[in-house]
């Protein structure tokens, strides 16, 4: 602690002059004994989930209004709801896995697979969903996940999972086209056909990768 000699008294603090009389000091001085605060960033995820609930519940509560006034017979306010509920749910999910876009493209697959799923069976099944949607989706998911990983140089252990997952799931098609669900064969053919290369590419390349990442998620 410092000490002045003129007054007598000890100083708290690191200074270079006595504060009462203004002479020179001896002694060391103290260290800090109280952090520095750093002023908190503002959650800009929270503030953009706040905004998106505040937009979502004005947009709904003015169509329900605008329905039950021009349209009383029609309660079309029903599929915005649902709309509505499918957008905030694809951002809140975008937001929550934005640290990791391996794993956010994997989420927003399975999301939009089945709200495209659940809007075809509500508005009456015209097959759009499995004709189009899903091999679509799946193919443009596992060509962006493989051009971000080269681009953004991620080792083959880091994504192999995810891109495996993708593939798999691009021959999901295959059913639909067993089971006559799928109209136009064009989209499906395509994504399956991506989805071969890629599982064949990622066993022939890359299989003590591909073994070593499900020995790890499996635990064994």
């Amino acid at each position: 602690m410092l000490y002045c000699e003129a007054c007598k008294v000890k100083i708290a603090g690191d200074h270079t002059h006595c504060p009462l009389c203004g002479g020179n000091v001896t002694g060391e001085a103290e260290k800090k004994c109280y952090p520095v605060l750093v002023p908190s960033k503002p959650n800009l995820t929270k503030k953009i989930m706040q905004i998106s609930t505040i937009a979502v519940f004005a947009a709904q509560i003015i169509c329900t209004a605008v329905n039950v006034l021009v349209t009383p017979t029609i309660w079309w306010c029903l599929y915005t709801l649902f709309g509505l509920i499918c957008g905030w749910v694809w951002l809140a999910i975008g937001l929550a896995k934005k640290e990791n876009m391996k794993k956010s493209i994997a989420w927003q697959l399975v999301v939009v697979s089945l709200f495209s799923l659940l809007w075809d069976i509500g508005t009456g099944w015209r097959g759009w969903s499995v004709d189009f949607v899903f091999p679509s989706i799946y193919t443009c998911a596992l060509l962006v996940l493989l051009l971000l990983a080269r681009l953004l140089h991620v080792p083959v252990r880091d994504y192999i999972i995810y891109a495996g997952l993708g593939a798999v799931l691009g021959i999901i098609p295959v059913i639909f086209m067993a089971t006559g669900l799928v109209h136009v064969l064009i989209p499906s053919v395509v994504c399956v056909s991506v989805s071969l290369i890629v599982i064949c590419t990622l066993l022939l390349f890359h299989w003590k990768a591909v073994h070593g990442e499900v020995m790890k998620k499996m635990h064994l």
